[in-house]
């Protein structure tokens, strides 16, 4: 049976009574998480208002995306706008080790239009579950030959999972479900060259994944028939973008094994591969080991891929260059103790003060690292000190992954550092309160309507 018809008769035989208690609980701290990244994201991401323009030209109609009032946009629209924010200044969640970022889709695409359909939070939640799943499941087999080969996870995979929350929604039955996750995988797009040119805005190549799996599921709610074969076809899927894969452990366990608990929350506005040593200089801070004045030189061993993307930027220029550099993240660390949406305006990441300390950073691949990866992304850092002491360091399991949990109260604090001058403060209140007790609420409507303030 091809791999699409066994995704199917699971996602649509699933129900949330059926979803064991810790993975429910995971389900909302998926959404605080990502609604708080939302809406830090269209507070801040610069490319907002042009964007937004484009699609009242591009794709009008009578539906608002959050943060707004304005009923000028189609329901493509508005879901891959939300998706955008979502995922605009590098706070949402991820795959432990794959590289691909799904809550930033599935969680927006399944409380918007769970919302217009009319359907209860349990239903929304179920629908995120499924959406991490179906994803997930397609992303085990790539790393690291798909980014190897130029293609960006998430722009790639999340339209499996938007396609997934669509026909789940929608109530697509069994041979609709697999077409719609059929015509889902003829739609992927997206390389790392984004990373590279252009990741000022790549927030919309993610964001389109919600449009393309919305339309998914429409065309196989009509009757067209998608690509069943486009997983492990020999013209598919895999083949194009994999190496080596094991087919049967794609549905292995399905419906037994839940792999929303592969998901890492992300402390700090930045990416995931320059994370480990800003972790650890913050770590090396907190107990006490040195002080920002003793340090003479830091040196950062990492794997190729976080190198590519985060080793080389020493003196930002953008917001996006802020994000993607390891030395402008430990250098805030040093001086600041922290790495938060601040680091992310002018008056900071073009600081001289910050460049100077960015620059006693060195970024290395180091063969250790890299032989571990993708199944541990980490790095091995060490500060060389004034009296002749060198601090080292080797860090995988960031807080907030899944074998270094935090916890909700994390998440809590998280969130409401995201919202910090953003929402009024009885509004984020009153969206804490919703998501706490999502289960219980009657309605969808209700948070939605908030996230339009």
């Amino acid at each position: 049976m091809e791999i699409t018809k066994q995704f199917a008769k699971f996602i649509v035989n699933c129900t949330y009574e059926s979803l064991p208690k810790d993975v429910q609980e995971a389900v909302k701290e998926r959404i605080l998480d990502t609604v708080g990244a939302a809406v830090a994201g269209e507070h801040s991401w610069k490319g907002k208002e042009a964007y937004l323009q484009a699609a009242r030209e591009l794709y009008p109609g009578t539906l608002a995306p959050w943060g707004s009032g304005e009923k000028s946009f189609s329901l493509g629209a508005v879901l891959t706008t939300n998706c955008a924010y979502a995922h605009a200044v590098e706070l949402d969640d991820g795959h432990k080790n794959g590289g691909c970022h799904t809550g930033a889709v599935v969680v927006p695409m399944a409380l918007t239009l769970g919302a217009v359909l009319g359907r209860q939070p349990q239903e929304i939640m179920t629908a995120i579950v499924l959406g991490y799943e179906i994803t997930y499941r397609i992303l085990e087999q790539l790393p690291p030959t798909q980014i190897g080969r130029g293609f960006y996870p998430s722009s790639q995979l999340d339209v499996f999972g938007a396609a997934t929350v669509a026909g789940k929604l929608y109530g697509l039955d069994e041979e609709q479900m697999a077409n719609a996750l059929g015509f889902a995988g003829q739609q992927t797009a997206g390389f790392m060259e984004i990373t590279v040119n252009g990741k000022e805005d790549k927030c919309i190549q993610v964001g389109s994944c919600a449009a393309k799996g919305l339309a998914a599921a429409i065309y196989a709610r009509e009757g067209l028939k998608g690509c069943l074969t486009v997983l492990e076809g020999k013209n598919g899927f895999f083949r194009a973008e994999g190496k080596d894969i094991d087919l049967e452990k794609v549905t292995a366990g399905l419906g037994k094994e839940f792999r929303i608990r592969d998901t890492y929350s992300k402390l700090y506005p930045m990416c995931r591969h320059a994370q480990a040593p800003v972790e650890a200089v913050l770590d090396f801070l907190e107990e006490g080991a040195f002080q920002p004045e003793d340090v003479v030189k830091i040196w950062v061993g990492t794997h190729q891929v976080a190198y590519n993307l985060t080793g080389a930027i020493k003196e930002p220029h953008s917001q996006s260059d802020s994000k993607f550099s390891i030395a402008y993240g430990i250098a805030a660390a040093l001086r600041d103790r922290c790495f938060g949406m601040k680091h992310l305006t002018p008056v900071y990441y073009e600081d001289p003060e910050l460049w100077k300390l960015a620059h006693k950073v060195t970024v290395e691949v180091d063969p250790q690292v890299q032989s571990v990866y993708p199944g541990k992304r980490g790095a091995l850092v060490e500060v060389t000190l004034k009296d002749g002491r060198v601090c080292t360091r080797e860090l995988y399991d960031l807080k907030a992954s899944p074998n270094n949990p935090v916890g909700w109260d994390t998440i809590v604090q998280k969130y409401t550092n995201n919202m910090e001058g953003t929402l009024p403060e009885d509004v984020t209140k009153k969206i804490l309160d919703i998501v706490s007790h999502f289960e219980q609420e009657y309605s969808s409507q209700g948070l939605e309507r908030l996230l339009h303030c």
